[in-house]
């Protein structure tokens, strides 16, 4: 039987950033990486992306190259 540490540790590792290429809306700006949402065990620094600025709507962080769009 799986205490309730254990859920809770379970529940944190699906919080881990398994794709590489996401999407966000202007709600989500500033763009940070890593987001709010991801798992905190994992995390690198924290790195704002001047997505908005871009371009092309598009930003890559340089810890994990996680390649965000912005979607208007």
């Amino acid at each position: 039987m799986a205490s309730q540490g254990s859920s809770d540790k379970e529940a944190d590792y699906k919080k881990l950033n398994i794709t590489n290429d996401v999407t966000i809306t202007r709600n989500d700006l500033p763009l940070h990486c890593p987001t709010n949402v991801s798992a905190l065990w994992c995390a690198h620094p924290k790195v704002y992306l001047p997505i908005e600025k871009s371009k092309d709507g598009t930003a890559r962080c340089p810890y994990c190259g996680t390649l965000y769009h912005l979607q208007d």
